[in-house]
Order: C-alpha cells, then sequence, then structure tokens
C-alpha cells in the first residue's frame, strides 16, 4: 500500500526546464560564463594612467638629463669670465647683444668643436650681471608669468665683470615636453615646454689686463 506523504519531487529534466537559465539564448549564457580576456580587459582599464605615469618618468629623466648637460656647458664657459679671459679678448666691444652673442658661440662651439648637448644650444639665452655680495645675488626671471613667454629684457643684459668682482651669469633655454598627460610641476611656457635654467654666481680673479683692454 502506497501513502502519498506530499506532493513528488521533480526529476531534474522537470526542474532544468523551469530554470530561469533557459530563457537566455545560447550565446548568452556562454558570454556569462566565459572568463577568457579578464587580464586584457583589467590592463585596458589601467592603460592610460599605467602609460601617463611611465611617460612622466621618462619626461623626468630626461629633463633632468638636459638640466645637468646645460650646468656643465655653462661652467665651462664661465671660466673665460672666472679668469678675465673674455673680457680681454673682447675689450674692443661695448655692445652687449654682440658680447653675448660671442659668450654663447664660445659656449656651443661650432664645427670641430661644436659641444654636444641634449638641448638646442643655438636657442639658449645668455644673461650676465653683478652683484654687490653673494647674498644679495639672485638670477634674473627668465619668464613672463603673464604672458607665459620670455621676459622681454631676459638674455639682453652684459656687465663687464671687472676684477674681484661678483658675477651673476644665467643660461636659460625652452625644452620641449614630449608627454603632457601630467603636470610635472616645473616652470612651463604657454606652449608647453619646460624652462632649462642654470646659474652660476662667482667672483673674477683679480686678473690684470694689458693696457687698453679688459673693463
Amino acid at each position: 500500500m502506497r501513502v502519498n506523504l506530499g506532493p513528488e519531487p521533480l526529476n531534474p529534466r522537470a526542474m532544468s526546464l523551469l530554470s530561469p537559465k533557459l530563457c537566455l539564448p545560447d550565446w548568452a549564457g556562454r558570454f556569462a560564463r566565459a572568463r577568457d580576456g579578464a587580464v586584457a580587459l583589467e590592463f585596458g582599464l589601467i592603460a592610460l594612467p599605467f602609460l601617463a605615469i611611465l611617460g612622466a618618468i621618462i619626461q623626468t629623466a630626461f629633463t633632468m638629463w638636459a638640466s645637468q648637460s646645460l650646468d656643465r656647458t655653462l661652467q665651462n664657459t664661465v671660466r673665460q669670465l672666472f679668469t678675465g679671459q673674455f673680457q680681454t679678448d673682447n675689450s674692443d666691444t661695448k655692445d652687449p647683444a654682440i658680447l653675448l652673442a660671442r659668450l654663447k658661440a664660445n659656449m656651443c662651439g661650432s664645427g670641430a668643436t661644436k659641444v654636444t648637448t641634449t638641448f638646442n644650444c643655438a636657442d639658449v639665452r645668455l644673461d650676465v650681471s653683478q652683484g654687490a655680495s653673494f647674498s644679495s645675488s639672485a638670477p634674473p626671471g627668465a619668464i613672463n608669468n603673464a604672458t607665459g613667454d620670455w621676459n622681454s629684457g631676459f638674455g639682453k643684459n652684459y656687465v663687464c665683470a671687472a676684477p674681484g668682482s661678483i658675477v651673476v651669469v644665467t643660461a636659460a633655454v625652452k625644452f620641449p615636453v614630449f608627454f603632457k598627460l601630467l603636470n610635472l610641476g616645473v616652470v612651463s611656457f604657454a606652449d608647453g615646454s619646460h624652462l632649462l635654467q642654470s646659474t652660476a654666481v662667482f667672483r673674477t680673479e683679480p686678473y690684470q689686463a694689458p693696457a687698453g683692454k679688459g673693463c
């Protein structure tokens, strides 16, 4: 004798017919279960910030390299002012523009003596001034913050360095930015170029110029 204790359980086939998964097309079910391409999708989400950080690292390293190159080139150049050689060799000229051009020519070189740099040496602007003391000597501003361009007076000053005087020599140049996704917080021009600037402050030797030479 069979005693009915309740409704009979559905067999697996009947349960599968009632499953909501069968309401989805086959391709949708496969898509929901698929795990292929997860790595590519995750990398796609972080690709932009990853590449931005990588570009910023490369740009920072290249800028530091160029800055050190500018420092080294300027240090080699100011030795002529330090010893009085440049003042003596160019005592026949008083025009600041000509003297600055000659000083830059000595800095960059030409032909076989051309100096190899990581910046465009032809675009360098030089400024030579004097200070009353080392503590009060400061480099002139190269950028006009209002216009985002060069200061109109920068790169036009040349003061002949007399024996024993304190001299401030500033070299500045535009440096291109290849990765602009991140603002590195450096001084920049309106066109996005960075400012590379190097300053040398020193007291000239008590050189003795021949009669009619020097400052």
